[in-house]
């Protein structure tokens, strides 16, 4: 006897009954139910892109659209790889029924259907709130940086870049010149494959340079980042420090997820540290795409602007949103029940101080809106003294000023602040009333056992795109590509959470029967 297996079929032996390709998939293999749910969904959108033309019958879109989502979710995102696998794997080749998709189809497909996608993601979303898998009750809105297709080393100032243009414009009238000599002597310079009406290649590849580096240049002009310097290969992205150290060219994507099952309900991407200006928008989209707000919104420090608060209170939708710079606590001595006495003297070092100034924070100072004036902790009334505009030039804010009169004498003088001032004041905006009830909000057992939830809900699905998915970085360049290749991904991911869920549900059925 033979210490080896034996093959349990020679590779030249021929049969009478070969196995199909149906055979060699498990019955319980994820790729069936990823294809049952696919084919479930209305394609007619996508059809509409095809025209009937001479030659071989295009592939119905239904089946490109399914390898790359089922490529993106095990993690398989390059074009060249799919085209490998759609010949190899036999999970690929059974869900393509063993067509042939080269790699640049897999490219083209990714671009072309910018809003089929985006249906499509709405349709998986429907499906999971008509199954219960989607309730809407708690939302989780946050996002993360990704890598853009751009090397941290190819950035440029204005300066530099306004010399390479210059050069690249000299080198590109000199080959004009030297074409428009030639042809004069020379019907076709191209030769007979080439039309005359082409720009010959050396000099197509200049333009294209020419008009990224003009691209760029417009970029670093309006930029506002790190030393003014813009990625020059893709200057819509912005160079922004990683976590895993140095500055690199990123973008932004941003994930709404809904606290039931997991599932991503929208998708954005933005420039630099823009999330907060998205979070209206974001609930109004789901609203619209799903029939439904949101009814509890669970956000970090990052979504807490002043607008966003009353934005989302007049869509009725619960804010649970810690807020910047907010020195309060639950042991504050100044939120005391009458703020005309004093702070107890050995209260005082409990008093909250600004983290960059070492003074008394502006939690410090109770307001009374009945009364529109501040309590300083000496209980000293301070009152209203008129109006200040504040901010940067891209976001200035009209703040309503408090002044206190009791600081020559006070004992907290020299806690409370410092410089040549002579009177210690507190502003605040027309939101400041949205955020105190979000203080109060937060600090209620409801509010903290909510917000708890938010880091599971929001960060798992980054963590699923960074580790399981292979999303750290965008194959696509600017913003619209990259909002296009994200939505791909989160559809793909959504796609795994439903058949993972529906695959639980089955099996639970049939234990019940």
């Amino acid at each position: 006897m033979t210490r080896w297996a034996t093959a349990p079929m020679d590779r030249r032996q021929v049969t009478l009954f070969s196995p199909t390709l149906d055979d060699m998939i498990a019955a319980d293999h994820p790729v069936r139910l990823f294809d049952e749910l696919l084919s479930a969904m209305d394609w007619s959108a996508w059809e509409r892109h095809y025209v009937q033309v001479h030659g071989q019958p295009a592939i119905h879109p239904r089946v490109v659209a399914s390898v790359l989502l089922y490529g993106m979710s095990q993690g398989l995102r390059s074009s060249r790889r799919l085209e490998w696998c759609c010949g190899n794997a036999l999970d690929f080749m059974w869900l393509a029924s063993g067509r042939s998709i080269d790699h640049s189809t897999f490219c083209d497909f990714r671009t072309r259907f910018t809003a089929e996608i985006k249906d499509l993601f709405v349709q998986i979303g429907r499906i999971a709130m008509a199954m219960g898998m989607v309730r809407l009750n708690q939302v989780a809105l946050d996002g993360t940086r990704v890598l853009a297709d751009s090397s941290r080393h190819g950035t440029a100032k204005a300066e530099t870049l306004t010399e390479r243009l210059a050069a690249l414009d000299q080198q590109i009238e000199q080959m004009m010149a030297q074409c428009e000599a030639a042809d004069r002597g020379d019907d076709d310079l191209f030769g007979q494959r080439v039309s005359p009406n082409q720009l010959p290649r050396e000099l197509a590849d200049l333009k294209r340079r020419q008009t990224r580096l003009t691209k760029a240049l417009k970029a670093a002009r309006d930029s506002n980042s790190r030393a003014g310097k813009v990625p020059v290969a893709d200057p819509d992205s912005t160079v922004m420090p990683n976590k895993e150290g140095g500055y690199a060219p990123n973008y932004t994507p941003l994930a709404a997820t809904d606290a039931q099952l997991g599932m991503i309900v929208d998708t954005d991407v933005v420039t630099g540290n823009q999330e907060g200006a998205a979070t209206l928008a974001t609930v109004d989209r789901v609203e619209q795409e799903l029939g439904q707000k949101p009814q509890t919104l669970l956000a970090d420090t990052a979504f807490g602007s002043g607008e966003n608060l009353a934005g989302l209170r007049q869509r009725q939708v619960e804010a649970l949103i810690p807020l910047n710079q907010r020195a309060d606590s639950a042991d504050n001595p100044a939120r005391r029940p009458d703020p005309t006495e004093p702070v107890a003297g050995e209260d005082w070092p409990k008093l909250p101080r600004n983290p960059k100034t070492k003074k008394l924070d502006r939690a410090a100072f109770v307001y009374r809106a009945e009364e529109d004036r501040y309590y300083c902790p000496q209980g000293h009334a301070m009152k209203f003294t008129g109006l200040q505009n504040k901010g940067t030039a891209a976001d200035r804010r009209m703040y309503r000023v408090y002044q206190c009169r009791g600081c020559p004498e006070c004992p907290l003088r020299s806690e409370c602040f410092g410089g040549k001032g002579r009177y210690r004041k507190v502003s605040h905006d027309r939101h400041e009333p949205l955020r105190e009830a979000m203080d109060a909000r937060l600090a209620s057992e409801d509010g903290k056992r909510m917000y708890r939830r938010r880091s599971w809900i929001a960060e798992t699905p980054f963590a699923v795109f960074k580790t399981v998915m292979n999303f750290r970085r965008f194959l696509l360049r600017g913003l619209e590509k990259v909002k296009t290749e994200w939505l791909w991904a989160c559809t793909a991911f959504n796609v795994r959470k439903l058949i993972r869920a529906i695959a639980r549900l089955r099996v639970k059925i049939a234990a019940m029967a």
